[in-house]
């Protein structure tokens, strides 16, 4: 039985509606938005005025109105007193940014440490300082925090509250959730990272008949299908992960308990553990002048450019990972018939290389009537992604609240 929405719901819906359209035009004039959203010009008034009184919207400038004897005032997202934080794990540590209500980065915050390293209580503890440390930074009690969303790497609950395992991170059954929320007294949500990032990636996509394949490729391998805009998730609750899949059962063992897995075979730090190893077979490698002597600075860039250079080293390791990550893509093809599959993450700073390499593999080794409907892209947000999805989820979140105010 389908159920009719009542007229609070329709509210919400349209002003919701009318936000989102403020949000992505820059500026609109209430003409526009009663053209664009059919409504009667009376209620897109009402609508506008709850907006600004909200202090979502503001008045700015004329423009020309065709057909009419005056300028139109137009109007537009007000950035000046609501805010949204997104955080996120990286191979710096932990980072957390400040968007204003266009989801822009205004402030980055990194806590550096070695994420390996960190215990569950020292997780806890390094969250809710940086937390206090971005809230300090806003330096202006006025602006109000309407939510915090926490990208996380790996398997998390069907409540979004605990991390169930997270190979990254070493961690199992940590309830992250309730230790935050019992010292912030903001909304929080808790995503997978790699979710956040394809939320991020697909604004770029319109509307897809088939699935979309979001790979996250970093110091591990996420990934995230999504289907009629709604992400695919298990039986209980639990998201995918492709990561785990078997590649090679004779292969290295994962800390999973599996072998050959996805993300063992594809990952930055299986990419840099790599050309460390054969850096000494190769001494005339530039990889060693793009280091400046410090293996330290061996990175996804510096592999990035040795790869620009035809550096021997360089393409015989990141080619012999993009087949595998070929391989690894020919099976999400053959299981998800997806429309549309972005190779994501540090891993696609590598560039048309690793691209033109999958391409080739999955030609060859895919079924064709898939093959044919497929697109494989490499991602257009290669930095922060995670941070500006959270910022997407807890804008989300938040305009719900004040929605239903």
């Amino acid at each position: 039985m389908i159920k009719k929405a009542n007229q609070q719901q329709i509210k919400q819906m349209n002003m919701k509606t009318v936000f989102q359209l403020i949000q992505t035009s820059g500026r609109i004039s209430r003409a526009k938005l009663s053209k664009l959203t059919q409504l009667s010009p009376t209620t897109i008034s009402t609508i506008v005025e709850e907006l600004i009184q909200k202090g979502l919207v503001v008045e700015s400038s004329l423009m020309d109105n065709p057909g009419a004897g005056r300028k139109a005032i137009t109007l537009e997202i007000n950035n000046s007193n609501k805010y949204v934080i997104g955080m996120e794990f990286n191979a710096k540590g932990i980072s957390g940014t400040i968007f204003n209500l266009k989801t822009e980065p205004i402030i980055t915050i990194t806590h550096y440490s070695n994420r390996k390293k960190l215990a569950e209580e020292e997780l806890h503890h390094t969250i809710l300082d940086l937390i206090r440390k971005l809230i300090d930074s806003v330096q202006d009690e006025s602006k109000e925090l309407l939510g915090i969303c926490i990208g996380v790497p790996g398997l998390l609950d069907g409540d979004k509250k605990s991390i169930l395992v997270s190979t990254p991170l070493d961690l199992t059954n940590v309830d992250i959730y309730n230790k935050l929320s019992e010292s912030v007294p903001y909304p929080i949500l808790i995503e997978n990272e790699t979710m956040l990032a394809a939320t991020y990636e697909k604004e770029r996509f319109e509307t897809t008949a088939g699935p979309y394949v979001y790979l996250s490729i970093s110091n591990g391998l996420g990934a995230c299908v999504m289907l009629h805009n709604e992400y695919l998730q298990g039986a209980n609750g639990v998201g995918l992960e492709i990561g785990h899949m078997s590649l090679d059962v004779n292969g290295e063992q994962c800390p999973c308990g599996n072998n050959g897995c996805f993300e063992l075979l594809v990952s930055t730090q299986a990419l840099i553990h790599t050309v460390q190893a054969k850096l000494g077979e190769f001494p005339g490698s530039i990889i060693h002048e793009l280091m400046e002597g410090d293996p330290n600075r061996l990175n996804e860039i510096v592999l990035a450019e040795a790869v620009r250079l035809r550096d021997p080293l360089a393409m015989q390791v990141v080619g012999s990972m993009s087949k595998s990550l070929g391989y690894g893509i020919v099976n999400v093809i053959n299981i998800f018939n997806p429309e549309i599959v972005v190779i994501g993450g540090r891993f696609s700073l590598l560039g048309e290389f690793v691209l033109n390499t999958v391409l080739e593999e999955v030609r060859r080794r895919a079924l064709k009537p898939f093959l044919q409907s497929c697109k494989i892209v490499l991602s257009r947000h290669k930095e922060n992604a995670i941070s500006r999805g959270g910022s997407i989820l807890a804008l989300t979140k938040g305009l719900e609240h004040e929605f239903n105010c």
